[in-house]
């Protein structure tokens, strides 16, 4: 894992733009960083030169605040996620960061968010940024649904954790079965056959004890995830990246993208295929 080079996504409000400053200055400070505005399509011709103009100004600024040495800002036309992803494989970004509200009236909401997209078509991961921020991250949540961990999710919860000095949750969550009478409150011997079931050291082995802690839950994959960063007070969720969508459009990953309080990692497979 390395984050010599990141882009972010803005879309010129208030909260993209603190967004924007955090994932700079306290999740990659020393990245390089590639501002993003994306203009839609949909506007007409007066409206996209005055959106462009209004992009400038606020990069500009952002790029003052960031450092111009380390940052520059890019203004395109076209869908903010699939500009976000193609941008990220042109400047070879190792991470995408936007922030939590990135949608714009002009777009059909059943197309879903910015986030919820571009986590299906990002080639790296992407860091979707917090309402609440208070400098780096200092305690991690990895929720692990099955004995096959993602190798690039294990790589980046053991490297960011170094890197912060974190604290890292590792939470088996265990749905259960409508046949075997099991209710989200797990009982102390379910939790011990999770926990002596799970291979905890191949996350993270190389990390201090002290700096682990370890849980096993019973309950629906995104209520388990969203109550135990409640229960941890947790900085940042890390998530793989879903494989497909769900009966109803949508999975467990993007129900914690939109309700998580702190700020969410999605890390796609090392795999991940080359933007079309």
């Amino acid at each position: 894992m390395k984050l010599a080079r990141i882009v972010i996504g803005l879309d010129l409000t208030n909260s993209s733009i603190q967004s924007a400053a955090w994932a700079a200055q306290s999740f990659a400070p020393e990245a390089d960083v590639v501002l993003l505005h994306c203009v839609s399509p949909l506007l007409s011709e007066a409206h996209i030169a005055d959106e462009r103009q209004r992009a400038e100004t606020y990069l500009s600024y952002l790029v003052t605040r960031i450092g111009p040495a380390r940052c520059n800002y890019r203004v395109r036309l076209g869908d903010p996620a699939r500009g976000l992803a193609e941008l990220a494989a042109q400047e070879d970004a190792d991470l995408i960061a936007v922030g939590a509200h990135e949608d714009h009236p002009d777009r059909e909401p059943t197309l879903g968010s910015t986030a919820e997209r571009l986590i299906r078509c990002s080639p790296v991961p992407v860091l979707l940024c917090a309402e609440r921020r208070s400098g780096a991250p200092r305690s991690l949540l990895l929720p692990l649904q099955s004995a096959e961990i993602r190798t690039s999710v294990a790589e980046w919860t053991e490297a960011l954790a170094a890197r912060f000095d974190a604290r890292v949750v590792l939470v088996h969550v265990q749905v259960p079965h409508e046949d075997d009478g099991l209710t989200t409150h797990a009982r102390k011997d379910d939790l011990e056959v999770m926990e002596s079931s799970m291979p905890w050291t191949d996350v993270a082995h190389d990390l201090p004890p002290d700096h682990v802690f370890v849980d096993a839950v019973l309950g629906e994959p995104a209520d388990a995830v969203l109550a135990e960063a409640r229960r941890f007070d947790s900085d940042l969720v890390l998530l793989p990246a879903p494989a497909e969508t769900g009966a109803n459009g949508a999975t467990p990953v993007d129900r914690v993208l939109r309700a998580s309080a702190c700020a969410v990692l999605v890390v796609p497979p090392l795999e991940h295929p080359p933007i079309h």
